[in-house]
């Protein structure tokens, strides 16, 4: 096929592949403005550390900068018909277009100085970057990629066989290059892969007409499938799927660190969010025809909108996420509980809840999302599910905790058990001596112990003057039983006494 055959059945632009990321937020949490206008025909797009939009535009050979307030100016000019396409900035804030007219690389440093970096193939459109400042670019009508050393040596790097009109491009950590091709001899559209030595293979076949390209930190690859309104998934092993469906026509593509897809819908002027369950959303509209996407540190996306030449701000709740400061922990029935702390790491939470229903004393706060309160007995652990919410999805954590017995009532009831077995102990000594014979020492000295007492005390003589009862108590041999009255006293020796 022709590139100018190519041209005639869709005539459009990639994003440039190297984009900041955040956690984002579902449509239902979105706000979309116009940020500010730009000049023709704005194609590639990126942000600085400062907040600060630049767009390429392809119509009017510039490039645009945006405040944060929404002030426009022309930053700087890319040269004669260069008709700047996809764009990236380094660490430094230098930036760098990939000229479609003139077939080279512009760099732009943070004062605006426009110089040209390198030569490319034929129509570069899209460009990202490596982490040694090395630039490459994937030139459409050659089929082919460049890379431009920091110090501007060229060198082209040629797609396989059969893999046509590549415009998205993407590295992984190993330094391999990844391109979506817009054609293919399977009369689909393919992604390529080139290792840094220059070899190139078909890694798979996508959905029809990709343009965008993004990959995740597993190394699985994204495409925005412009003609089947769909993002294809390839893992490293180069397994394709459809991970969900978009807006019509989607171009550009991003990512967020927890997998998220976002395409900028050029068709449909609006964004779309893919889960990485592919679930998809519509997460807020956009100026006319959307062409490229990229995301702020602060949770904000951005579309360059080719139609409308102007910026779409859009401004989201990120999705909650948060961390506890233990997994598990224990306590004290009778004492109050010392609870975990929560540390939010993702979008302001509204509201906690808990699972299953917490109860023996204790209480959980809606609002901070802590459990609090004095356990009133011991349970075994239980592993509860803590759920924070905001507008944009739930975030979830666990927590397992243990009840122990109240120490002080533990000791009271070891003491009680001490006790009741001495009490024990007694009962069963005085049971033995009941039974046991007792002693003529013994009575003996009972004897001796009552005569004492009644010498001293006349109430006690008139209580036994009485005749008195032998003891009962069996005594060794059989004891002979007193039949001699009491006279004044008790008689000094004790009953059974041998003549």
């Amino acid at each position: 096929m022709s590139y100018s055959r190519f041209l005639r059945i869709f005539t459009i632009a990639i994003v440039a592949s190297a984009f900041l990321v955040a956690i984002f937020p579902s449509a239902q949490a979105a706000t979309s403005i116009t940020l500010g206008t730009t000049a023709t025909q704005p194609h590639g797009i990126v942000v600085d550390s400062s907040g600060n939009i630049y767009t390429a535009n392809k119509g009017a050979n510039s490039v645009t900068k945006i405040t944060p307030a929404g002030v426009s100016t022309i930053f700087a000019t890319t040269g004669t018909n260069s008709q700047p396409y996809g764009m990236v900035i380094d660490s430094s804030g230098n930036l760098y277009t990939a000229n479609s007219g003139t077939n080279n690389v512009s760099k732009i440093t943070p004062d605006g100085t426009s110089t040209i970096l390198g030569s490319t193939g034929t129509e570069p459109r899209g460009i990202t970057i490596d982490p040694a400042g090395n630039i490459y670019t994937s030139n459409t009508s050659s089929d082919n990629v460049t890379k431009i050393s920091p110090d501007g040596v060229s060198t082209n790097f040629s797609l396989p066989a059969g893999d046509w009109n590549p415009i998205g491009i993407t590295l992984d950590a190993s330094g391999n290059i990844y391109t979506a091709n817009f054609l293919s001899s399977a009369n689909t559209g393919c992604v390529s892969k080139i290792t840094p030595a220059g070899t190139a293979t078909r890694l798979a076949t996508v959905g029809l007409k990709p343009y965008g390209i993004t990959i995740d930190a597993s190394g699985n690859i994204y495409t925005a499938n412009s003609d089947s309104s769909n993002v294809s998934k390839v893992t490293p092993a180069g397994v394709s799927t459809i991970l969900g469906t978009t807006g019509a026509a989607p171009i550009g593509i991003t990512i967020d660190p927890s997998g998220n897809i976002y395409t900028a819908n050029y068709g449909a002027a609006s964004v779309s969010r893919i889960t990485p369950a592919g679930v998809s959303t519509i997460l807020g509209t956009t100026g006319t025809q959307p062409w490229f996407i990229t995301i702020d540190s602060s949770q904000n996306i951005y579309t360059s909108n080719k139609g409308s030449n102007n910026v779409t701000k859009i401004t989201s709740l990120a999705l909650p996420s948060f961390t506890l400061s233990a997994s598990s922990g224990s306590s004290n029935a009778g004492s109050a509980i010392t609870s975990y702390t929560i540390s939010s790491t993702g979008g302001a939470i509204a509201s906690y809840t808990i699972s299953p229903a917490i109860g023996n004393g204790l209480s959980f706060n809606n609002t901070t999302g802590l459990i609090s309160g004095t356990p009133t007995a011991a349970a075994s652990a239980i592993s509860y599910t803590i759920s924070g919410t905001n507008a944009s999805g739930t975030a979830t954590a666990t927590y397992s905790l243990t009840i122990n017995a109240d120490p002080k009532i533990a000791a009271d009831a070891e003491a009680a058990r001490v006790a009741a077995a001495k009490v024990a102990d007694a009962q069963a000594a005085a049971r033995a001596a009941v039974q046991a014979p007792v002693s003529r020492q013994v009575l003996n000295m009972f004897s001796e112990a009552l005569a004492a007492a009644a010498s001293q005390s006349k109430e006690i003589s008139k209580l036994v003057k009485s005749p008195v009862k032998a003891s009962t108590a069996p005594v060794q041999g059989k004891a002979k039983q007193s039949t001699t009255s009491t006279k004044s006293a008790i008689p000094n020796k004790g009953p059974g006494k041998k003549k």
